[in-house]
């Protein structure tokens, strides 16, 4: 057999060799993107769990404390003590330290009791805003005294 009787064949071995070689890297590649597919359908997992717990988790609202407040005996004839607290508060503006601008009128627009000694207090009059902490304390005639501990004013 000549060198030419071996051309076909050979060029016929190259093609298939090269198709073969072809193949193992589009599988190589395949086998990439199916990892990376893989990887990215775990994290997808992970994130969809995350989401479901977040959502599941309950919602606590301003109203709502996450630590309970304790008031003790002199609140016992009471019914509301938090409620009693905060309109007590509400209807003393003129415990409130800043002064309304442009005409407005301050008023308590949150107040929120931290503990049974203390309530945070939000006012604004619409223009400038303002925040205290109130010591509190309950007379005999179930009226609410107020001391002002702490202020924080816009500035």
């Amino acid at each position: 057999m000549t060198y030419r009787s071996y051309l076909p064949k050979m060029a016929l071995w190259l093609l298939f060799l090269g198709a073969l070689s072809s193949c193992n890297n589009q599988n190589r590649e395949l086998e990439s993107k199916n990892q990376e597919i893989d990887s990215l359908s775990q994290e997808l997992t992970q994130k969809r769990q995350l989401i479901d717990s977040l959502q599941n988790r309950p919602v606590i609202t301003e109203d709502q404390e996450t630590i309970p407040v304790y008031f003790g005996k002199k609140f016992e004839d009471i019914q509301d003590p938090k409620k009693h607290i905060t309109e007590a508060l509400k209807q003393q503006k003129d415990l409130i330290p800043l002064d309304p601008v442009l005409g407005g009128t301050m008023e308590f627009r949150q107040v929120q009791v931290i503990t049974e000694n203390w309530v945070l207090a939000i006012y604004d009059d619409g223009h400038v805003q303002g925040k205290s902490i109130f010591e509190y304390e309950l007379q005999e005639n179930n009226k609410v005294t107020f001391k002002e501990v702490a202020s924080r004013l816009q500035q």
